[in-house]
This record gives structure tokens, sequence and C-alpha cells, in this order.
């Protein structure tokens, strides 16, 4: 059980720093994407200042001015005149259509028609736009007006392809990877080191509480057996007397209380140290579930709770698992079904066959098990009687059968009988 709070705690830690740490380095990765972005775009103005700038020269031709932009920059860039045609226009293309880009510029540009009367026009350049193409593709855009050294007036459209998340990113996600593993690996080792520290110490309290409970079992075995020889004793030799007769008839019971009590205590100090020994072998489980209905049926039917057997029709394949065991989880339900019913209540033994497992299940149509309850019946010492009015039970059997359960891969589950009542579900799995 510390085993388990254990792996939770540490699980829960780690998952914990590491996604401060993810955050942290995302929120690093994003501060990053968004100033390279921004010095993109810084950039992509100054090279349209310059490229205006020489296209004011009228002694060079477009072409000149703009191609080394095209072929280092990768910027496109579009040339009009005053009437709208188009004077100039860059050959290489994007991954959405130029004319949808162009279109989807304009709309953003808002540039209004311009005559080259209008004395009043000098260089304008417009300020920096973003807009997305059809496949998930971004942009930026600069529209400019300006006039060359012979007065005539030109319209300017430039375009230039952002850079995608993972190029901007591409540098430095190694480092932002190594960062994380070498987090990751810090975490795991440090958050080991505290929570075996913060640990120890409940646990050698643990260890000390089942080696005292595994002793004084042990120790408890010997005065009992005396306590039910001289008993014996007693009752025999006060023959015809029925007042000591009553009183040895109680000793004895309530002996057996405790001897059964021990025997459960004993189970559970060997399963939590380790020493339980399991003795596989190869089970016929059609013989098995007989064997079970046949030692039952008679308890069942003192008490007047029929049992029904429902697995006659099934031929089960043999199971390699400890007989033991497997008898012991069932007579636990069995009996569990058995204490909770009343007269006349049914309880039924049903086993299914499926690909990958057997299923064997108790149920009973008894008072059943509160929603409130459920989550802790399984739990060592937990009585659903929280009065405490049937002494039989210690609270032992359900973790018994749990901790079996565990011994040999198979699973316990618990659901409510349909009408009232619990049903008690054992899977074994095939192998």
């Amino acid at each position: 059980m510390l085993e388990h709070l254990y792996k939770k705690l540490h699980l829960i830690f780690i998952s914990s720093i590491l996604s401060i740490i993810t955050v942290i380095i995302g929120i690093l990765c994003n501060d990053s994407i968004d100033n390279k972005r921004q010095n993109d775009s810084v950039f992509f103005e100054r090279l349209s200042m310059l490229m205006i700038y020489e296209l004011e020269n009228p002694k060079k031709s477009p072409q000149t001015v703009i191609k080394p932009y095209e072929d280092n920059h990768s910027i496109f860039a579009m040339l009009k005149d005053a009437k709208g045609n188009v004077i100039y226009q860059s050959p290489f293309s994007f991954p959405t259509d130029i004319t949808f880009l162009l279109r989807q510029f304009t709309e953003k540009a808002n540039v209004e028609s311009v005559t080259a009367l209008d004395c009043t026009i000098t260089t304008t350049q417009g300020g920096i736009l973003s807009f997305s193409g059809r496949s998930h593709d971004k942009y930026f855009g600069i529209p400019a007006i300006f006039i060359d050294k012979n007065g005539t007036l030109f319209y300017l459209s430039l375009l230039h392809q952002q850079k995608t998340t993972f190029e901007l990113i591409e540098k430095q996600l190694p480092f932002y990877i190594l960062l994380w593993v070498i987090s990751l690996f810090c975490i795991v080792i440090v958050s080991r080191f505290l929570l075996k520290r913060a640990i120890e110490p409940t646990e050698k309290v643990l260890k000390s509480q089942k080696g005292f409970i595994a002793a004084a079992s042990h120790e408890l075995k010997a005065p009992l057996a005396v306590i039910l020889a001289s008993n014996d004793r007693i009752n025999r030799l006060s023959d015809g007397i029925p007042e000591i007769q009553k009183a040895t008839n109680i000793i004895d019971a309530e002996t057996m209380r405790m001897s059964k009590l021990i025997k459960d205590m004993l189970l559970l100090a060997s399963s939590d140290s380790g020493t339980r020994n399991i003795s596989k072998t190869m089970v016929n489980i059609d013989t098995f579930l007989i064997t079970l209905y046949e030692a039952y049926e008679p308890i069942c039917s003192q008490k007047g709770m029929p049992l029904d057997a429902d697995f006659i029709d099934v031929h089960f394949p043999a199971l390699y698992t400890d007989r033991e065991c497997l008898f012991q989880i069932l007579s636990i339900f069995m009996e569990n079904a058995i204490s909770h019913s009343e007269t006349k209540a049914s309880i039924q033994i049903k086993a299914t066959l499926s690909r990958k497992a057997i299923t064997i299940s108790v149920i009973d149509h008894g008072q059943g098990i509160s929603d409130e309850d459920k989550p802790y019946i399984f739990d060592r010492f937990y009585c659903a009687d929280k009065s405490h009015t049937d002494k039989s039970h210690f609270g032992l059997g359900l973790s018994i059968a749990k901790e079996l359960a565990g011994f040999l891969s198979a699973n316990i589950e618990v659901k409510n009988t349909d009408g009232g009542g619990a049903s008690f579900f054992l899977t074994l799995p095939l192998k």
C-alpha cells in the first residue's frame, strides 16, 4: 500500500513540476517567435524603403533594381504606372495563387486611385500589413506610391511570405528539448530522493507494525490451542451439568472466532512480507465449480437459501492457478452472500467464458452494499455495519480476497444485483 502511495505521489510531483516547466518553456518559445516575427517585419520594411529609394532613380530599370531583392530575400514586387498598367511583376509564386494574395492585399491596403496630375503626391509608403493565404500560409505586405526624379508616378505592391512557427524556432528547438529532458531527469532524481526521505519514517513504523502483527498472531496460536483442549476436557467432565456446558460452548465458539481472526491476520502478514507461497497447478474449472457448489449447498439449504448453479452448460478450459487461493476467494464471496442474505433469498454461482478470461461470480439478493460503502469494502478492517452487531466478521474477508486475487493476477469487482443485493466478480485471465 505504501509502495502504491509512493508511486502515485512520485507521478503527481513529477507531472506538476514538469507542467510548470513546460508552460515556462512554452512562454519563452512564444516570446521568441513573436520577437523574430517582429524583427522579420521590421527588416522587410527597411528593405522596401531601400527598394523604393533605388526605384526613384529612372536610370535603373525596375527589373535591375528588384531582382536582387527577389533572389536574396524572396520579396515579390508588382509595379504599376499611374493608369494601373503593370510595368513589372516578380516571376516566382507562393503556395497560394498570387491573384488571390493580391486581392487580399488590396482589400487590406485600401489603396485609392491617384492621378499623375495631382501635384501634391509625394513618395508614400504604407504601414506593414499581415494577411493569410489559402494553405495556412501567412504574408507581410507593404503598399507604396512614389514619384521618380522625372516626376512619373508609380504604385508598388510588395509581398513577403512569413516564416512558419517551426522555421522561426527551428534553431532554438534542440536547446528547449534538451532543457526539458534535463529538467525531467533532475526532477525524477530529486523527487525520488525527497519522497523516499519523507516516507522513510512511515515505512519504518508500518514495517514494525506488520512485524508485531505477524509475531503476535503466531504467539496467540499456542494459547488458543491450550484453551480449546482445556475447554473440551471441562466439557467432557461436566457431562450432565447444563450451566457448565453452556459456558464451555460459548468459550468454544469465541475461541474458534479468535482462531479465524488469527488465521486471517497471519495470511495478511505473509502477504505484506512477501512470504505467501503460491502453488500453481492445472485446475479443472468444471470440477472446481461443482466442488464449490457441493461445499456450500448444504449450508444454504440449512439456512433456507436456494443455491443456484449457472455454469453447467459451459465447458471451461483447465486453468493454471492456485486452487487453494481460488477456493478461498470464492468462499469469502459465498460467506459474505450467506451472511447478508435473509431466509428464502436465493444465491447464485455463475461462471462465464470469454476469449481472454473466465469470470466467476457470486450473486446474492440480500441487503446489498450502499454507494457510500462500496469504495471501501476491500479495505482492511472496514465494516459496513458501523454498530458491529455482526461479530462473525472482522472486516478482513474482502481485503484478503483482494490480496489473493493479486497473487493470481486476477481482478475483483462488485456491482449491485438487479432487484437488490450484491454481485461479486472474480475475473481470471486465460494465458
